[in-house]
């Protein structure tokens, strides 16, 4: 069995970056490496096994205060292309309707297996309603992502990032909350595919989808080769 990454990583930017005083949950990293509601604490905050991430501090003045039960989720899961059979097409692509919002083994299964996606390679659960952040390898190559609200829907908008830098859109859908993309993705040098989904959970479900998600992380964590540092490090755009 792989050991669990113990790597925590914490970094807050003393800027709102454009973001407006609109309510929104603050959180930081608890001890076990959880996303937890508190203010003051950052706007936007990133899970993953054995790693987390805060970003833009939230400021006093009752700019960001708890949002009354809100929970923002985006999840991503970066897998190997597949080595066996036809492989996924290299252009981005939606899949309405294609089930709960997922990660790790569980959005393998929201794909229905008509696009084989091979191993696990990392895996991430984000709260926050806007943010733009970049996950890259130790050569500072990757993906940004850019998470908006839009109309009732979630924008999604996914960047080719070299050296650090963001480059050209790969990707950008308007997301309803079981809808999936798929879009390719350069990490470590080597293909890769990412799913994405997102949604706004209301109401008394935010605790128990957040639950099912953490778990979905503890179960990638026990698939992922283990490493002294993780895949991915993220940092603000």
């Amino acid at each position: 069995m792989h050991s669990l990454r113990f790597v925590v990583v914490f970094v807050a930017v003393a800027s709102l970056c454009g973001f407006t005083g609109r309510a929104a949950a603050c959180r930081v990293c608890d001890p076990f490496l959880h996303c937890i509601t508190v203010n003051p604490g950052a706007v936007s905050c990133v899970e993953g096994p054995g790693a987390c991430a805060m970003f833009l501090q939230c400021f006093g003045g009752g700019k960001r205060v708890p949002d009354g039960g809100t929970e923002f989720l985006t999840t991503w899961s970066l897998f190997d292309e597949a080595a066996a059979g036809p492989l996924p097409s290299r252009v981005p692509s939606l899949r309405a309707e294609a089930g709960d919002i997922a990660l790790g083994e569980e959005a393998r299964a929201v794909t229905g297996g008509e696009e084989p996606v091979g191993a696990l390679a990392d895996a991430a659960l984000a709260f926050g309603d806007e943010f733009a952040l970049s996950f890259v390898d130790d050569a500072g190559d990757g993906f940004a992502i850019q998470r908006s609200e839009e109309g009732g829907r979630v924008r999604i908008e996914v960047r080719e990032v070299t050296g650090d830098l963001p480059g050209r859109v790969l990707a950008s859908e308007a997301l309803g909350p079981r809808d999936q993309m798929r879009v390719p993705a350069r990490v470590e040098g080597r293909d890769r595919v990412l799913l994405l989904q997102a949604a706004d959970v209301r109401g008394g479900n935010g605790p128990f989808e957040v639950a099912r998600l953490r778990r979905g992380l503890a179960s990638a964590a026990r698939t992922l080769p283990a490493r002294s540092e993780p895949l991915l490090r993220a940092h603000a755009r």
